[in-house]
């Protein structure tokens, strides 16, 4: 399908202008990419601890494209290739797999604080430091464990059928949380570039344990009649009964709906937040939210009498 740009600024004479679909350069570009903006591979914040990581297995030396770790401690390593992906790309990221599986978190926290050395804005920070600014997390607050589950990402501008049918085969059979994205780049008339992404893997539900599926549908039962947003105005109306002085956290919420995703919790209060953190979260705030950003992982009520959007 084509992708268009609007162009025009009166909506009922503007006219939608054809973006021609371009190939990327060099694979480098798209790391380049990824490192610089980590929301857009999962639509939730992530933390990098790695690039071209060098890893040795038995006589040889690997190079993991991304390494990092999401809000949960689950290791992330994503593979990238430009063109279409080649077959033996799943065989290369269960190599990594492997050797990821077994890395303790002192050697987590070594890979990390290494890489951070290389990024201006983290330089000096630990592991423990960078991870509670990313993820919201207060210093009196314990940190998840680290490297229970791994989550696998093959990126390309093109996942071929049978790569595609492999992944699903052992996401849907083997609980393996692999995910496939189709990148693909446009360019306008005006020369701006488009990036789209597509899962063609990753949508598809893992195949979990029946304990597992239990907490699932117990988090689903209430989001069939009430939204996110509507099952967390009633918790936040039980912690602070309308008083906009009184603070709430993300963990008392959590106490409440402990199988609430850490991720969407954040992310659908600070979407209903009318300020919000600092901006390297890329996460859009909503300057008529309810909720109040006071510090990392603490909100209050929105009090109009003494706040501004």
């Amino acid at each position: 399908m084509p992708i268009f740009r609007l162009e025009g600024e009166d909506m009922s004479e503007a006219r939608l202008v054809i973006a021609q679909e371009t190939n990327l350069e060099l694979e480098s570009h798209l790391e380049d990419w990824l490192e610089n903006s980590p929301q857009a591979l999962t639509q939730e914040p992530l933390l990098w601890i790695g690039r071209q990581t060098s890893a040795s297995v038995e006589d040889r030396t690997i190079f993991p494209d991304l390494l990092g770790v999401d809000a949960e401690g689950n290791l992330i390593i994503v593979e990238l290739k430009r063109d279409e992906a080649p077959r033996e790309v799943v065989a290369q990221l269960f190599e990594y797999a492997a050797w990821a599986n077994e890395l303790s978190d002192s050697q987590i926290h070594r890979i990390a604080e290494t890489y951070f050395a290389t990024r201006s804005e983290v330089q000096d920070k630990t592991f423990d430091d960078v991870f509670r600014i990313v993820f919201d997390i207060l210093e009196t607050d314990e940190l998840p464990p680290l490297n229970r589950v791994l989550r696998l990402f093959i990126v390309a501008e093109e996942i071929p059928t049978r790569i595609a049918q492999v992944c699903r085969f052992l996401r849907t059979s083997y609980s393996m949380n692999i995910v496939c994205i189709d990148v693909s780049t446009f360019q306008t008339e005006s020369n701006e570039r488009i990036i789209s992404m597509e899962a063609k893997v990753g949508n598809e539900e893992l195949n979990t344990s029946r304990n597992q599926r239990q907490a699932v549908i117990q988090i689903s039962r209430w989001s069939e009649d009430q939204s996110t947003q509507e099952v967390l105005r009633d918790v936040v109306q039980g912690l602070t009964n309308g008083d906009v002085n009184v603070v709430f956290k993300q963990k008392d919420i959590l106490e409440k709906y402990p199988n609430f995703n850490v991720n969407t919790l954040r992310r659908v209060i600070i979407e209903d937040c009318a300020n919000g953190p600092p901006p390297n979260d890329n996460i859009v705030i909503n300057p008529h939210g309810k909720y109040w950003w006071v510090a990392r992982g603490e909100y209050r009520l929105y009090d109009p009498a003494r706040d501004k959007g």
